[in-house]
């Protein structure tokens, strides 16, 4: 089963030579855009820290994760609009493929606008789809059936949405090594200052 999205590769990453605090990690990350949503603090992130001082031959990916979250209280804000955590263990109930697609357009910062959002989803019955309308044309999607598991189908059709509607920024990926991945939404631009800045091997979902 796969439990990560498929990128273009990148290459190389930089190496840092010098490793930064996480609170300069932080406000490098803050000036490429991934600022605190309405209601997040550092707080919200603070345990990320810790675990940073154990993963430093990884500068920037505790945080990054941590950024991709949300707080840890009841309203389960997202802490920035820049990186979401998606694990692919997720489709279980009516609705599951539809809050998908509305975190992508969250990501995109309105670029891409999904409305009458819609799916259908019996796992017993091996049934999965989603429908919308986005820029006025309406998309219905079939997806395949995994148990619980995401069709990752899903994310390589937006990236082609997004690609044929000439969005200036497109999808990207880091892959956590796990059943889990960070999704991003940058222009060419942004993500190599991001990914020379940081490290980070960031990817785009389903080169393009």
């Amino acid at each position: 089963m796969k439990t990560h999205l498929k990128g273009l590769k990148p290459s190389p990453s930089k190496v840092l030579k010098n490793q930064l605090t996480f609170q300069e990690q932080l406000q490098l990350l803050q000036s490429f855009g991934f600022t605190f949503n309405e209601g997040i603090s550092f707080s919200d992130i603070a345990w990320a820290e810790d675990l940073n001082l154990k993963y430093e031959e990884k500068s920037f990916f505790r945080l990054y994760l941590a950024l991709g979250g949300t707080n840890h209280d009841t309203s389960y804000t997202h802490i920035t609009n820049k990186c979401w955590v998606f694990d692919f263990e997720a489709i279980c109930n009516k609705g599951d493929y539809a809050r998908i697609l509305k975190q992508l357009s969250r990501l995109s910062q309105g670029e891409l606008g999904f409305e009458d959002l819609n799916d259908s989803i019996d796992i017993e019955k091996e049934i999965a789809d989603v429908s919308f309308t986005c820029k006025g044309s309406k998309y219905k999607w079939y997806l395949e059936v995994n148990d619980d598991w995401a069709d990752d189908a899903l994310f390589y059709k937006v990236q082609a949405l997004a690609t044929q509607l000439k969005t200036k920024g497109k999808f990207t990926c880091l892959d956590t090594g796990g059943q889990d991945c960070v999704i991003g939404y940058h222009t060419k631009e942004e993500l190599q200052k991001i990914r020379k800045a940081t490290g980070l091997d960031i990817a785009w979902i389903n080169p393009y």
